[in-house]
């Protein structure tokens, strides 16, 4: 779904190009905020074994790119409602290390019977993809608000005692929402820059366990985050 978006909005850039205001934004954005979760790892019976955290929040810190196309090209009246919207695209330019998280698992039965032994569980995280589809439209030529689709795609290191398991999969992918507003300066010259709130509600996700001891799932929890952005680009 997010390909095929991500064609259409090039079309839309491709088609327009010809003009000479084709009214398209390039730029980057480096941001930061604090995200808040949990997260529980807990039998299929639900009651012999449960283990969850306390609620988490980090501070974080990205760096990305982003551009967009404005709706000023669609025919009669709606090309003026159009110059005020925007759609555009923006990802991280990195990856996301999210840490490290340890949990004692005790001794407890799992998938067919089998005894699963007692031992030291890690997590590590990373995030390698942060995309969000959005829209803007300007309130004033200085104000404007914002909503969009957010994709996160998360690659995970699970260990136990020690050894590498992929007991819970190694790639996942979350998906939410964002919405915020900003303030916008833009130059003579077409050179802007963007102070920008935004607030992230992202769906949480549980994973079932395939190994021997797949009677155990782990779930993450929705998380929630509010982040300040600044961002400087060019209009063409």
């Amino acid at each position: 779904m997010k390909k095929t978006i991500l064609a259409v909005f090039f079309s839309i850039f491709a088609l327009t190009s010809a003009n000479a205001e084709i009214g398209v934004n390039i730029g980057v954005s480096a941001q930061i905020g604090s995200m808040e979760t949990k997260g529980e790892e807990r039998n299929s019976d639900g009651a012999s074994f449960t283990q969850t955290s306390d609620n988490e929040e980090a501070l974080i810190g990205t760096a990305g790119f982003f551009i967009e196309k404005d709706l000023a090209f669609l025919p009669g009246g709606l090309g003026e409602a159009g110059s005020r919207v925007a759609i555009g695209y923006d990802n991280i330019a990195h990856d996301l290390d999210l840490g490290t998280q340890s949990n004692h698992r005790a001794r407890g039965l799992g998938a067919g019977g089998a005894i699963t032994a007692a031992g030291n569980h890690t997590l590590n995280a990373e995030v390698t993809s942060f995309q969000t589809i959005y829209a803007t439209v300007n309130i004033f030529d200085w104000l404007y608000v914002k909503a969009g689709d957010v994709t996160i795609d998360v690659d995970t290191n699970f260990t136990k005692n020690g050894t590498k398991s992929t007991d819970y999969g190694t790639s996942h992918e979350l998906g939410g929402t964002v919405i915020g507003f900003g303030v916008s300066r833009e130059t003579d010259t077409g050179f802007f820059m963007r102070l920008e709130y935004n607030s992230y509600d992202i769906d949480g996700k549980t994973v079932t366990s395939a190994g021997a001891d797949s009677t155990l799932t782990a779930e993450l929890k929705d998380v929630t985050g509010e982040t300040a952005r600044v961002s400087i680009g060019k209009s063409f």
